[in-house]
């Protein structure tokens, strides 16, 4: 991705004016949780997704180029696509960028994207992407958005244009966070805090290839689950609820019980993770991990055998903690190794799974 004023210049034959870029992110724990109101602590990962962008001073017309699917995109409205294309993305934060700016001007752009973030993976690449083309939409109109705001937008963006029932954990992280701190959010008040993650520990990825997609996954249902128990429940946000206020002889549904369930206790896990960090107690931070993906496989039915075997074999291979990460349903999971571990860990996963399937945080 190096180079891009020269890749800009090949494609529409000027300089860009504005660029901007944004992270993927990994969950260390707490999912399903953002969207009912619930804590979170994900961190950024070195991936990205750069936009850089200029006024189109010839035609009437968004000219776009994907690096990364190699395709050039021209338009001039912002009609959701029938067959779900990258380009969505892209006319989702227009229109929800002038949306906000009723009296901005329209003016026509040239934008080019590029990205490393691997797609389907559960690491947010849908929300890197939006938080850096609203980036530099801001700062080509020098609205001066906070990185906040720009959160909230992108959220907009996914959940009304797209039609992904998510909370707003990835918009946030991606927009604010820190490379080397997680991100705890709450996701009722948007209050966040960074904490140092420790420098003898590392976190690492491990692709299931199990590939996802969260329009044509479980996770809307997942989503709806959730809400009809909050509505059994006569609670806003089940974030609200602690386990022993979970009444089960309330749920004549005993599936939607379970959702609820692994939902109240992974809101437990994530405020106690968030302690054991502090206290840079990471074992205890991994046991949390491991209940967290239990309950994610068991309780929410998220996982599969496959991914269930992964785990498994990263918890007996030394990590002291291992959970399926992101939205569900397939892509990554993460895996807590102490350093000085890190070798013999390695080295057992690798008779198992390829090189090219590890990707370092």
């Amino acid at each position: 991705m190096n180079n891009h004023n020269k890749i800009f210049n090949n494609i529409f034959q000027q300089n860009y004016s504005h660029t901007k870029e944004a992270h993927a992110r990994v969950n260390l724990i707490g999912e399903h949780t953002d969207y009912t109101g619930g804590y979170v602590l994900p961190c950024l990962l070195k991936y990205k997704t750069i936009v850089s962008i200029a006024k189109n001073k010839s035609s009437q017309k968004y000219n776009t180029y994907s690096e990364f699917y190699n395709e050039n995109i021209s338009f001039n409205d912002f009609i959701k696509s029938k067959n779900n294309q990258w380009i969505d993305y892209l006319k989702g934060c227009l229109f929800v960028f002038y949306d906000e700016n009723k009296k901005l001007d329209n003016v026509y752009l040239n934008i080019l994207i590029q990205s490393n973030i691997p797609i389907g993976k559960g690491i947010s690449s849908s929300s890197a992407l939006c938080v850096a083309i609203l980036k530099s939409l801001d700062d080509f109109f020098n609205i001066g958005y906070t990185d906040k705001h720009i959160a909230i937008l992108a959220r907009k963006v996914e959940r009304h244009y797209i039609g992904v029932s998510g909370g707003i954990m990835d918009q946030m992280v991606s927009s604010i966070g820190i490379h080397g701190k997680a991100f705890f959010l709450d996701c009722l008040t948007l209050k966040y805090e960074l904490i140092n993650l420790p420098n003898n520990y590392c976190f690492e990825l491990v692709d299931s290839e199990i590939q996802r997609d969260n329009r044509n996954s479980a996770y809307n249902e997942r989503h709806d689950q959730l809400k009809k128990a909050e509505e059994i429940l006569k609670v806003e946000n089940l974030g609200s609820i602690k386990i022993d206020q979970l009444n089960k002889n309330k749920f004549d549904d005993l599936l939607i019980y379970k959702r609820a369930l692994h939902v109240v206790t992974e809101n437990q896990r994530t405020k106690e993770a968030k302690k054991f960090l502090l206290k840079k107690d990471m074992e205890q931070f991994g046991h949390l991990m491991n209940l967290s993906h239990s309950s994610y496989s068991k309780d929410f039915e998220a996982s599969t055998k496959d991914v269930d075997l992964l785990v498994k074999r990263s918890i007996e291979s030394g990590a002291l903690g291992c959970r399926l990460t992101g939205g569900g349903f397939g892509g990554f999971t993460v895996s807590l190794i102490a350093k000085k571990d890190y070798e013999q860990w390695y080295n057992n996963m690798n008779k198992y799974y390829s090189r090219d399937k590890f990707f370092k945080v």
